[in-house]
């Protein structure tokens, strides 16, 4: 499973997007935390990246135990797998919270 970097860009445009419209401002769209903030961006980011990388690995392992052109045992193969179930798991809880969080901010009454 790969996931496009363009993708990635988009969504967390469209997350900023509605982040400014929630809080009622309009900021632009490449605009930086204030000094001592967190970069939620790049934390999501850099969290989608891991699990695409974890998932490339753990199939680049599996393609080279099945293949035999290497030695990487079963073993390295289950666990590289599972560390990528794992991460991928942990990536759907964070993107079901985030729908969680957003719909409550959308039915909040101004």
């Amino acid at each position: 499973m790969s996931m496009d970097a363009g993708n990635v860009d988009s969504m967390v445009a469209r997350m900023q997007a509605l982040a400014a419209a929630a809080s009622g401002n309009v900021a632009p769209s490449n605009s930086q935390p204030a000094a001592g903030g967190v970069d939620f961006q790049s934390i999501l980011k850099n969290a989608i990246e891991n699990v695409n990388s974890a998932q490339n690995n753990a199939q680049a392992k599996a393609q080279s135990f099945s293949s035999g052109s290497s030695d990487t045992s079963l073993e390295e193969v289950i666990v590289s797998l599972q560390k990528a179930n794992l991460s991928l798991q942990g990536m759907i809880a964070v993107r079901n919270r985030l729908v969680d969080a957003y719909k409550e901010v959308t039915n909040l009454q101004v």
